[in-house]
């Protein structure tokens, strides 16, 4: 896909009215999208490197959520060699939810279940159920499926 039609379907999924097209939309951008899964408004993919996003079934990602797959550097330090870091895979695992405003750096997995708060910026594999919060993100507490 050429950058201009990926930047132009990026635009159209942050504003899109329903969460089922913005879903489709960053499909068509090479992002693996599960079934089910919810995305607000103003949801920020990595567009270098959608293919090294994966977000499994019923996950929620919450409005204003940033989840990136590489981490760029500025030209000076491009040019003097002092910083480089390639992409790095992400996963959010099935029934994931990240609040609104997360932010998700290259490398990190999201366990099965767990929740990231709002504002939070995860920087480390989260295991599954459990409530991450903060910057950077720590764990809150496990979370116990409740018993009947």
């Amino acid at each position: 896909m050429g950058k201009f039609l990926g930047r132009f379907l990026r635009i159209l999924a942050w504003i899109a009215p329903s969460y089922q097209f913005r879903a489709s939309v960053y499909r068509k951008c090479g992002i693996k999208v599960g079934k089910g899964v919810y995305m607000g408004f103003l949801v920020m993919m990595d567009g270098e490197y959608p293919e090294y996003i994966e977000i499994h079934d019923w996950a929620s990602i919450g409005p204003g959520v940033k989840i990136m797959a590489h981490s760029g550097a500025s030209p000076y330090h491009q040019r003097r060699r002092i910083f480089h870091e390639g992409p790095k895979k992400v996963v959010i695992g099935k029934g994931a939810w990240l609040a609104a405003g997360s932010t998700i750096l290259p490398g990190v997995t999201i366990g099965e279940g767990a929740i990231i708060a709002a504002g939070a910026v995860v920087s480390k594999d989260v295991p599954p159920l459990t409530l991450f919060a903060g910057n950077p993100a720590r764990m809150v507490q496990k979370l116990e499926p409740q018993k009947d």
